[in-house]
């Protein structure tokens, strides 16, 4: 069956203008300039800026949520800074909730003793982790970080993520204290060893 004439026109439909660098905008987390969305839209200057102009007034600060803005060199758009406080509300309301005690351990353990797999971690943990490892995955916390190859079926391995060290204010693993000034050596042995038993390779993971 044939589709609608009308929705084969719609698919095939050029943006306007004003639509194209609206798009663009939206998209951008930073003001882009005059000379990126000329390249973008391959549109003629005179009509990217009668564009901009439109844009300036669908979205005057008093009558949207969203302002246009000529910052930087270049425009974006905003939030109007008369929502701060509904907004700063709204972060407050939608923040996740703080990190478990056993969270903080999972990340530990990826942190000294990493990458790992899933069954490492729970080794190290001595219970399984499965649930805290998907929320720090979620989160963007942990990701994975290539495959245990000499293993049956070649788990995926897990380590910490960007915006783990973002959160932290770590530049990367050796911001933090070693293993061995925060743990006894001899319950790091034992760790260890619960890990080996697993087939698991640790190099050392900052310890000093």
């Amino acid at each position: 069956m044939n589709a609608p004439e009308h929705q084969s026109a719609q698919e095939h439909t050029t943006p306007g203008a004003t639509s194209a660098i609206e798009a663009i905008l939206l998209v951008s987390s930073r003001p882009v300039s005059l000379s990126s969305i000329l390249s973008a839209t391959a549109l003629p200057e005179p009509e990217v800026q009668e564009a901009i102009e439109e844009l300036k007034e669908r979205y005057a600060p008093g009558t949207s949520g969203i302002v246009f803005r000529e910052v930087a060199g270049g425009f974006q758009l905003a939030t109007n800074p008369i929502c701060a406080d509904v907004l700063e509300r709204f972060r407050k309301e939608a923040r996740p909730a703080p990190l478990s005690g056993a969270a903080y351990e999972v990340l530990a353990c990826v942190l000294y003793l990493g990458p790992l797999t899933r069954g490492a971690i729970n080794e190290v943990r001595g219970v399984n982790s499965d649930a805290v490892v998907r929320n720090l995955l979620d989160r963007n916390l942990l990701a994975e970080a290539g495959r245990e190859k000499s293993r049956p079926g070649a788990p995926v391995l897990l380590d910490l993520t960007e915006d783990f060290l973002l959160a932290t204010g770590a530049k990367g693993r050796d911001d933090f204290p070693s293993l061995g000034a925060v743990v006894d050596p001899e319950e790091i042995e034992r760790v260890r060893e619960r890990v080996r038993g697993q087939g698991q390779k640790i190099s050392g993971g900052g310890e000093e």
